[in-house]
């Protein structure tokens, strides 16, 4: 058979994938089998001298259409990899095909290489270097510390103030303070892992805590940092390497120990979209309020609801299992699962409202729908008018 020219099998797979909505052409299912993300086709044999045929085997559409499913024109083949790791292993739906486990060496190699070429990683050296060099090193990296990020995310506001804005105070403005807080704090703390905790002394790393951890009474620590610092034992009391190289982490890490992440990342990324979307306007159960209550109390809602959107792109997803490596993280990820999975042993289900004892899912679906357009139809009345809604959110 001519090169280019897609075997029986291919073109049947290539037919199976349509099916699906997944589009591929001959030349990318050549390319993933080239590079050993594709299994081949089996080959059965038809006797009597006439050959051998190439078999479509069911795991092969499985793998190809996760492929297909994340790769973009243009985009590192990496990226690909990444995203098809993030959901590898998922239960399937009805009429689903279970996604297959990519290869972990191919799995490995993506997430090292995004790692190693991220912003982030490029602070992580850079202060490090500027902890044993002169000034220049370390006000090179002031400086790239604070254009990395400047340009990562802050967070959003807490769903309770995104709410006011978008239902309550349409005309008001976002609160500012609360993004520059948030990204002083982490250049404070990357400049102690890099630099040493004297560099930035032990109030301002207290406050840096605060500012990324808040809801978490951190009055015994303040006092621990000052005791520490009057008695010139502040650098034992934070290591400088308190915020681990994140590729050193993920290059420690076995196969196990990334599954397990993407586990706890799942757990956490699904309390995180219950908790960011109440902000715009998902219908309150008293199951989702009183979540949200707890991982506010927690101090790690802004780690929480920044997963959401890591989880969203492929390039966040690395990032995501670093952090969700740490035995804190899944210490919370199991108490939050705990709480998710008696509510549902309950019989009363995650999304239950009140007044509405039937329909589940899809009348709480209905009921978020009907909030949505009740503020389309308000905000088409008050269309070109000066501080609506949609003002509010551009001035954000």
């Amino acid at each position: 058979m001519a090169r280019g020219v897609p075997s029986p099998a291919d073109k049947e797979l290539m037919e199976r994938l349509a099916a699906l909505g997944v589009r591929v052409s001959a030349a990318q299912l050549e390319r993933w089998r080239g590079v050993g993300l594709l299994p081949g086709h089996a080959r059965r044999w038809l006797g009597r001298g006439r050959g051998s045929v190439s078999v479509l085997a069911e795991e092969t559409v499985a793998v190809a259409a996760a492929l297909g499913r994340h790769a973009r024109p243009g985009r590192d083949l990496r990226w690909t990899v990444i995203a098809w790791y993030a959901e590898a292993g998922r239960p399937a739906g009805p009429g689903e095909l279970a996604v297959p486990e990519p290869p972990w060496p191919a799995v490995r190699e993506a997430l090292v290489w995004a790692v190693g070429r991220s912003h982030a990683q490029r602070v992580v050296v850079q202060a490090r270097a500027a902890g044993g060099g002169d000034e220049e090193a370390q006000d090179a990296f002031y400086a790239e510390a604070g254009r990395v990020v400047g340009r990562g995310p802050a967070g959003l506001p807490h769903p309770g103030e995104v709410r006011r804005l978008v239902v309550e105070d349409p005309e008001g403005t976002w609160e500012q303070s609360y993004e520059r807080e948030r990204r002083r704090a982490a250049v404070r703390l990357a400049a102690a892992a890099g630099m040493g905790a004297g560099e930035v002394g032990g109030e301002m790393l207290v406050e840096a805590l605060a500012a990324l951890m808040p809801g978490v009474d951190w009055a015994s620590v303040a006092e621990s940092a000052r005791r520490a610092e009057s008695e010139g034992t502040l650098e034992s009391w934070i290591e400088a390497g308190a915020l681990v190289d994140p590729l050193a982490r993920l290059q420690a890490a076995g196969e196990e120990e990334m599954a397990a992440a993407r586990g706890v990342v799942r757990v956490l990324t699904l309390v995180g979209f219950f908790y960011v979307m109440h902000g715009f306007l998902m219908p309150d159960s008293p199951f989702l309020a009183d979540l949200r209550v707890r991982v506010d109390a927690s101090g790690f809602a802004l780690f929480i609801a920044l997963l959401v959107s890591q989880m969203a792109k492929p390039s966040g997803v690395p990032h995501a299992l670093i952090m969700c490596l740490s035995p804190e993280i899944a210490a919370l990820a199991a108490w939050l699962e705990e709480l998710i999975d008696e509510q549902v042993g309950s019989g009363q289900g995650l999304l239950s409202l009140p007044g509405i004892e039937e329909g589940g899912a899809e009348a709480f679906m209905q009921t978020w729908v009907g909030h949505l357009h009740e503020l389309r139809d308000r905000d088409a009345v008050e269309d070109d008018v000066p501080g609506s809604t949609g003002a509010a959110f551009s001035g954000s």
